[in-house]
């Protein structure tokens, strides 16, 4: 995905996430987040945008975007599309090798900024909808990308536990061309390839599903697992974004 295919994919699931915060009383609980109300989430995800919001704007010397405190009760849906659309609307306008503010040292620019952001927001969309019924999946180009920004960039957002012992886990997207990954959990980092290789633990099912199994959401399809399933475990130990 491109620059531009991140931000029109920001566009869309903020969009579907504030119709999902409309859709119910925001008193809802979020199974996918345990302890959050719908509520909670908005308020996560708006202040999310906000903030990347101003990264760009301190990036492009333009004036910062507004910034009110959450209201409550029903104005909470559009308090969020407001700042969600003013995310889309600086990514729109700043060129995307700007360079702002980022916690990923390989990479301080805009670009970073809407990739960071559709992942992020795809994956609160899933919480969302899921509050209210049953979630869309994660579109497969989007998901695919989102699945080597986990494993090529999140990964190193937190220190190793040192207990990883070299185990391996393949991933096989079944509705994506290029759509596998090795992961291999080492004491001191993960080290990925795109490679098809026989692993301790094999993961086989469509790839909004693999992202939604690594980010510890629930499935939509079913997913084949083949080997060792505690190497699941070892991976939710080592990634907790």
């Amino acid at each position: 995905m491109n620059h531009r295919d991140h931000v029109e994919a920001i566009a869309v699931q903020v969009d579907d996430l504030a119709a999902a915060v409309a859709g119910g009383p925001i008193s809802d609980p979020v199974p996918t987040c345990s302890g959050w109300a719908v509520a909670d989430l908005a308020v996560h995800v708006g202040e999310f945008c906000g903030f990347w919001s101003h990264v760009l704007c301190e990036g492009t010397g333009r004036e910062k975007t507004p910034f009110p405190a959450p209201p409550e009760g029903d104005a909470m849906a559009r308090w969020f599309a407001e700042i969600g659309a003013q995310l889309v609307s600086e990514l729109e306008v700043t060129p995307v090798g700007t360079e702002v503010w980022t916690w990923f040292d390989s990479d301080r620019s805009a670009g970073f900024v809407a990739r960071r952001c559709a992942h992020e927001l795809a994956v609160h969309r899933f919480d969302a909808q899921s509050a209210r019924g049953t979630p869309d999946p994660i579109p497969s180009e989007l998901a695919v990308d989102g699945i080597a920004e986990i494993l090529d960039v999140l990964v190193s957002a937190r220190d190793r536990t040192g207990t990883a012992t070299a185990q391996t886990m393949h991933l096989h997207g079944t509705d994506a061309d290029n759509a596998e990954w090795l992961a291999t959990l080492l004491p001191d980092r993960i080290d990925v390839t795109r490679d098809h290789a026989k692993a301790d633990l094999a993961l086989r099912g469509a790839v909004s599903d693999l992202e939604l199994i690594l980010y510890r959401r629930p499935t939509l399809g079913t997913v084949e697992l083949f080997g060792d399933q505690s190497v699941l475990d070892a991976w939710y130990a080592e990634f907790e974004f």
